[in-house]
């Protein structure tokens, strides 16, 4: 059996998981991945594999009908599958899988570490310090805000619980809930909008939902408006939030994800030094990554039958 392996975090440790698929008797195959996959790339694949170890590859409709009749599964490594056709996967009978809940303690953990990188500057004393100079700011803090979460899932909830360690009220939007499991008020968008200070967005992106964050609903949040976003860079219509930044209404952004990976070194996010970025690495502790790793690798062989 031949696998392709497409994700990044598998490929970055490339021996381990070479020896490992082998000792499985599959044989991997190893293309040259630039974060993910486009349809193009996909296809050049098309015929030639019984599973695929995926990442945020582009598999359309198009890519699983190229695919059939030997691809048996599609094994997601992490929690997003938005960058797969799934009404065509099921019609199509490929089973997608993932590990849906996996990051909920590492992306929480590390949307208010951003949060707090962005507003409390802490990087940038850091590197203040280390050039020998010795800043005494003064930054907005987080207790008695109201913290709006976008997608209350896994990573929601631990968002949420996070920001009440913090002293923040919370609450949240999600069309898919009207009661939260752990009794977190469920809002409307718009209502969010009003009421938030900050807005961490941790929603699957969706051609509903697409640049979510715009120039209107920027327009339509409170003055001062935090945001912080550990979910996907489509989400936030980049030139809207540059110009909420520079005229005040935005007053700090924490992003994790952008609309192009990597972040280009001229992007004018990296001007502002209320704004803190991150490599679309929200999910790196060694306890996620390693479940995720195992986790991947156990739905591929299931549906392998090995």
């Amino acid at each position: 059996m031949q696998v392709l392996v497409s994700n990044i975090m598998m490929i970055n440790e490339k021996d381990r998981f070479d020896a490992l698929l082998r000792d499985r008797g599959v044989h991997p195959i190893w293309p040259e991945v630039n974060q993910f996959m486009p349809e193009a790339q996909c296809l050049e694949y098309a015929g030639d594999v019984d599973g695929w170890l995926a990442g945020d590859d582009q598999i359309t409709e198009a890519v699983l009908q190229a695919y059939l009749p030997r691809l048996k599964v599609i094994s997601k490594w992490g929690t997003g599958i938005d960058s797969i056709d799934l009404e065509a996967a099921q019609r199509l009978n490929v089973p997608v899988c993932n590990s849906p809940g996996a990051f909920r303690d590492a992306v929480g953990e590390y949307a208010i570490g951003l949060l707090l990188a962005a507003t409390r500057r802490l990087a940038r004393t850091d590197r203040m310090i280390r050039a020998g100079e010795w800043p005494k700011g003064r930054f907005p803090g987080m207790a008695g805000k109201t913290m709006g979460v976008v997608g209350y899932g896994a990573i929601g909830q631990g968002v949420g619980q996070r920001a009440r360690g913090l002293g923040m009220d919370v609450i949240a939007h999600d069309p898919k809930l009207t009661d939260a499991p752990d009794g977190t008020q469920i809002v409307s968008f718009d209502e969010l909008l009003n009421r938030a200070d900050v807005i961490c967005l941790c929603c699957n992106q969706t051609p509903e939902n697409y640049h979510l964050i715009n120039a209107d609903t920027l327009s339509r949040a409170r003055d001062q408006v935090i945001l912080c976003n550990v979910a996907r860079g489509g989400l936030v219509d980049e030139a809207a939030l540059i110009a909420a930044l520079e005229s005040g209404k935005v007053a700090a952004a924490a992003l994790d994800v952008f609309e192009q990976e990597p972040l280009p070194t001229d992007h004018p996010l990296l001007g502002f030094e209320n704004v803190a970025v991150s490599s679309h690495n929200a999910n790196s502790t060694v306890q996620a990554i390693e479940y995720v790793h195992e986790n991947t690798l156990k739905n591929l062989f299931q549906h392998l039958g090995l």
